[in-house]
């Protein structure tokens, strides 16, 4: 991390280089050329100089645009005994996905011989930030992703349990579709990810990331690293109570692991300017949490209630109902469903699942949306394999270059109550510039 810091403190000084009077202009030079030297000085010992070369110019620009999706996926059970008319052994296994759209992104990169630091925004999609630090050297490579970013349709998968009423034996059957959100989930990832390099006489990973370095002749090297993930994602808005509900009264999920990996990255060179890179990076998560916070919502405290009168066959449905012919002349818009349902609250008859078809039943007012908090709850998960792997297919001539950058990393988790994982890809291209 000191690293990372500064290969930031480089880029600052430079900045402020250019900009100030000649007398600070003198000092800051100075305080530069040293650190340069001696930055250049580190990285070039050692390189056998048959497969490694360093460009004169050490500063290079990247322009990128780049498309990524993240994918979130974990099991999640909802009490059968909460619909009207349930019989033991019912009910309904979410497997539910938050899966985002595949967003298109631009963005930059500046750095000093493969340290530096990337931004950008989504332009197409689901809207978002990604924040990118870099520390490439001969022996190591440090990398740093900060990603923010909304999705309305998660995709929900659920399988249902339920008693075939002519065999009287119980079945299943599966469903799956994209959930339409009121309010949108907010995500948040952050990835640290480090690892040594063995044969870096010989091969530059900073060549095949950044092209900072050329790699002149074909050569590969064992790795092994060290990662950390940390992920959030919130939906507990009252205009989500149903989704809360169907996620087990859930309404935002945070996870923390650590774990150690070993791999191997091979450089090919198939001719001069050209470089293929390959690396995985198979790992085991040694630490591993989530913790959930649960929420109260009207759609299992008051919509599920349990019967006053103490018929178990079902419980009371609280909903409002508004008849089939008048939902249809209101459409889909839901303003106009809710201001209908202000406007004729009392001569609204309350729904009774014997009786009516409860999809055209709907609660309106934002007293009645609002979510209680009631508490969390932690969770530490097994040893996971997860997995990490990367490819980058690149051109240069002259002081230019232009590189096609994929990664796809995989996150695991198990617990004694559940499993899930969490899949993230990107796939950048790139122009680049040295100077």
């Amino acid at each position: 991390m000191k690293i990372l810091f500064i290969s930031l403190f480089f880029v600052c000084v430079q900045m402020s280089f250019a900009q100030d009077s000649s007398t600070s202009r003198r000092g800051l030079k100075g305080v530069y050329d040293k650190v340069t030297t001696f930055f250049d000085s580190t990285r070039v010992r050692g390189f056998d100089p048959r497969y490694i070369e360093m460009p004169k110019q050490p500063w290079s620009v990247m322009v990128q645009n780049a498309y990524e999706q993240t994918d979130l996926k974990m099991n999640s059970t909802m009490d059968g005994s909460q619909f009207p008319q349930a019989e033991p052994g019912e009910g309904i296994n979410w497997n539910p996905r938050i899966l985002t759209k595949v967003s298109t992104s631009v963005g930059a990169w500046v750095g000093y011989r493969g340290h530096g630091i990337g931004y950008a925004v989504n332009i197409g999609g689901d809207k978002g930030t990604s924040l990118t630090l870099t520390s490439t050297g001969r022996f190591y490579s440090l990398n740093f992703r900060y990603h923010t970013f909304k999705t309305d349709k998660p995709e929900v998968n659920m399988k249902l349990h339920y008693r075939d009423e002519d065999t009287g034996e119980m079945s299943a059957g599966d469903y799956t579709d994209t959930y339409d959100l009121s309010s949108p989930i907010k995500a948040r990832t952050i990835y640290l990810n480090g690892f040594y390099i063995f044969n870096n006489k010989h091969f530059s990973y900073a060549a095949a990331r950044r092209q900072a370095v050329i790699q002149k002749r074909s050569a590969g090297s064992p790795i092994v690293g060290l990662s950390f993930f940390h992920s959030k994602y919130s939906y507990a808005d009252n205009q989500n109570a149903d989704f809360v509900m169907m996620m087990s009264k859930v309404g935002c999920i945070k996870q923390w692991q650590t774990s150690v990996s070993a791999g191997y990255s091979y450089n090919w060179v198939p001719a001069k300017g050209w470089l293929i890179n390959a690396t995985v990076l198979p790992s085991l998560a040694f630490s591993d949490e989530i913790k959930v916070s649960l929420y109260d919502s009207p759609f299992s405290r008051k919509v599920f209630a349990a019967s006053e009168d103490g018929d178990e066959r079902y419980v009371n449905y609280k909903k409002l109902w508004i008849p089939q012919e008048k939902l249809s002349e209101l459409g889909d818009d839901p303003d106009k469903i809710c201001r209908y349902i202000d406007d004729n609250r009392e001569a609204l008859n309350y729904c009774d699942p014997y009786d009516y078809d409860w999809y055209y039943a709907y609660l309106s007012s934002d007293k009645d949306l609002t979510l209680e908090p009631m508490g969390t709850q932690s969770r530490h998960g097994r040893v996971s394999v997860n997995f990490d792997a990367r490819a980058t297919v690149a051109y240069q001539w002259s002081r230019y270059f232009v590189s096609a950058y994929a990664q796809f990393d995989t996150f695991s988790y198990r617990y004694k109550t559940g499993h899930g994982h969490i899949n993230d890809w990107s796939a950048k291209a790139s122009f680049g510039v040295r100077f």
